[in-house]
């Protein structure tokens, strides 16, 4: 997963306001990915800690966060808390002793407030909290322009696709570009084909390294996803142009008059682009009204592959991770961690209107969702009833292996007939990465919760 941010921002909070005074040098350091309108909403997070315990805080946001964790880690000085969104870095670092066990840190009540597998248990022990979960298996679309039932099936997807191309529209609106890794939006759609068609198990086993990419299950999603991207006319001005749009650019053809596309699969947070004036790329153009929630966008569930579309509420969904991770261990960074994993704290971000955050803290309901905010409430149930929650299957994959997926995914845009070269030299890179049987049979485990 990624965040719709980018850049270097450095961030020291030095006093809060609040009934508890800020005391002597009781300081902890937090590095996460934040920045922008999202490092301001998470701040929020901090400051209400901060009021709660008197203790200070030194944020510091980053696209580039594993590369600084790890240059702060070989300098010994790490951040107290970092919050990464790769389940497999953090997997790492609890592999290599960087990354705190938490078992002694949260009390057990507080434990009990989410399902053990969202706390990262490895081995035995735990080591993580989630603190901002973003669901992607969704499509989003305009409702005042594309009227009538949405899809169920992956065969009604097609047919409404079609429809749309037939009237010399464009269906799908689609980018691919991001400063720091491009590719990932191919590879969230590989994601949710694959798990929909071929269920968890068999996503478990691939995300876990033990299933080829060659396999026939494999191969088959990477077909499908091509049933859209190499269909001439389906995607908003060709796959050329979608290697060369940003993600957050792609959705704001679908806002233009006429609509230069219809249809966009992305994760949850691109609500707030949506929401933002102009979208990722800056101010509106003049007189143009900014776009509203249900009103001028809304999102349906991934379509089953059941012909006759299936439950919704009883599909498995990816979903992707912020997680919080300890590693330097002091009083005031288990304070923190305790703070994070509350329901004060995971009720907050929600809360707030526009917010776009999501808690799997079963004390926070759908409800805690600001009253306003239908289109999250939405999210939050879709999330609460799904049959299983599968985390993006890429953000566990080692490093160079994720970066080989993202590549293929931009080749296969490129020219659908390497599909098969490119299967072979993902499972090149598989092989390579070589994982031992206990990490196979963690990531199997962590892969998908239900």
């Amino acid at each position: 997963m990624r965040t719709i941010t980018a850049g270097l921002v450095g961030l020291s909070v030095l006093a809060v306001a609040g009934c508890t005074p800020l005391t002597g040098n009781r300081t902890v350091s937090v590095l996460a990915t934040w920045t922008g309108t999202e490092a301001d909403d998470f701040e929020k997070v901090l400051d209400a800690f901060s009021e709660k315990t008197g203790i200070r805080y030194e944020y510091t946001g980053t696209r580039a966060l594993d590369e600084t964790l790890q240059s702060n880690l070989r300098r010994g000085t790490p951040p107290h808390v970092a919050i990464l969104s790769s389940t497999g870095d953090l997997a790492r670092y609890a592999r290599s002793g960087d990354l705190v066990p938490l078992g002694r840190v949260l009390s057990s009540a507080r434990q009990d407030e989410y399902k053990r597998s969202w706390l990262l248990p490895l081995k035995g022990e735990i080591y993580t909290v989630p603190i901002k979960v973003n669901l992607k298996s969704i499509i989003w679309y305009n409702p005042s322009r594309l009227p009538g039932p949405t899809p169920r099936s992956w065969e009604e997807l097609l047919t409404r696709s079609r429809t749309i191309a037939d009237r010399r529209q464009t269906p799908w609106c689609m980018g691919m570009r991001d400063t720091y890794s491009s590719g990932w939006p191919g590879t969230d759609w590989i994601e949710d084909i694959l798990l929909h068609q071929a269920g968890p198990e068999t996503y478990r086993q691939w995300a876990a390294g033990t299933l080829k990419w060659t396999s026939p299950e494999v191969e088959n999603a990477w077909k499908t996803w091509g049933e859209i991207v190499a269909t001439p006319g389906f995607v908003h001005e060709g796959p050329m142009a979608a290697l060369l749009t940003d993600f957050g650019d792609a959705g704001r053809a679908m806002f233009a008059d006429p609509p230069g596309c219809f249809l966009e699969h992305q994760a949850s947070f691109i609500t707030g682009v949506y929401r933002a004036e102009g979208g990722a790329g800056g101010a509106p153009e003049a007189g143009r009204k900014l776009p509203e929630p249900e009103k001028d966008f809304d999102f349906f569930p991934f379509p089953s592959f059941d012909r006759n579309g299936g439950d919704p509420a009883g599909q498995p969904v990816v979903a992707s991770a912020d997680l919080a991770g300890m590693f330097n261990d002091t009083p005031e960074a288990r304070e923190l961690i305790e703070f994070l994993a509350s329901e004060e704290a995971q009720r907050n971000w929600p809360g707030r209107r526009g917010g776009g955050a999501f808690s799997v803290n079963r004390k926070v309901p759908p409800d805690a969702h600001h009253p306003d905010d239908r289109i999250g409430r939405r999210i939050a149930e879709a999330l609460g009833s799904a049959d299983a929650v599968c985390l993006d299957a890429s953000d566990l994959m080692a490093p160079a292996l994720r970066d080989a997926f993202n590549g293929a995914v931009l080749e296969y845009l490129h020219d659908p007939k390497r599909l098969r070269p490119l299967l072979a030299e993902l499972d090149k890179v598989r092989t390579q990465s070589n994982p031992t049987e206990q990490e196979q049979k963690e990531l199997h485990d962590l892969s998908c919760t239900g």
